[in-house]
């Protein structure tokens, strides 16, 4: 076991001030923790960055030396696609199948509802649909709470802007495909079954997000409950 961090109840969680170069900060502090380990404990490390350009930021310091065995790099974004993922996931949609089958459905309510907005509209609220859903999957909030939604005596473009939205809940069940951010969500919470139930021992750390997003803040409770 590679425990580079002492005993303890609760997560940990680690700062910097405003202004700090975050990368060679987070090297300097691994360095530190590991200073008192065989060599091999580096490999053993996780790190979880939050983009690609995080990643190979990290990796060209580490490129620089000292030598040492370089410890994992990945990317919470790549979650879905992860060759070391617990969940196997069916193929993802494609964003522009989304949007255009979206297209058709606002394009039918356009000609059922004139007054709603121009008929040339019809793709670009698509697209606005397609990025709600996507963040509703993300954030594990099902369409069908659109039908407990109770516009009372509201005006009359309140109601007109629920039977757009609920034109989501028709396609999420005609489709049952989830896009990005569902199936990051998916992978996250199969991660945290996983570890639940045969934690790692190596340190695992996530590095550089604020868990904005219902998928990474999933992840990052997982890790969180880690040993190490």
């Amino acid at each position: 076991m590679t425990a580079i961090f002492p005993e303890l109840d609760g997560p940990r969680v680690f700062g910097l001030p405003p202004g700090a170069d975050f990368s060679r900060a987070l090297l300097a502090g691994l360095d530190a923790r590991l200073a008192d380990q065989p060599p091999e404990a580096g490999a053993r490390v996780e790190i979880w960055v939050n983009t690609l350009r995080g990643r190979r930021t990290l990796r060209d310091l580490m490129d620089r030396g000292p030598s040492r065995l370089l410890p994992r790099v990945r990317v919470v974004a790549e979650l879905a696609s992860d060759p070391l993922s617990p969940l196997t996931l069916p193929p993802a949609i494609s964003d522009w199948r989304r949007k255009l089958e979206l297209s058709h459905l606002v394009a039918a309510l356009l000609a059922a509802e004139p007054g709603m907005a121009a008929e040339t509209a019809a793709f670009d609220l698509a697209k606005s649909l397609a990025e709600l859903l996507d963040e509703m999957q993300g954030e594990k909030i099902d369409p069908v709470v659109l039908e407990d939604i109770d516009t009372g005596d509201h005006a009359a473009h309140w109601r007109r802007s629920l039977a757009f939205l609920t034109i989501l809940r028709d396609y999420a069940v005609w489709t049952g495909m989830s896009g990005e951010q569902g199936r990051m969500r998916a992978v996250a919470e199969a991660w945290g079954e996983a570890w639940a139930a045969h934690p790692p021992e190596h340190p695992v750390i996530v590095a550089g997000s604020t868990g904005s997003r219902g998928p990474t803040r999933a992840f990052m409770a997982a890790v969180a409950k880690l040993p190490q």
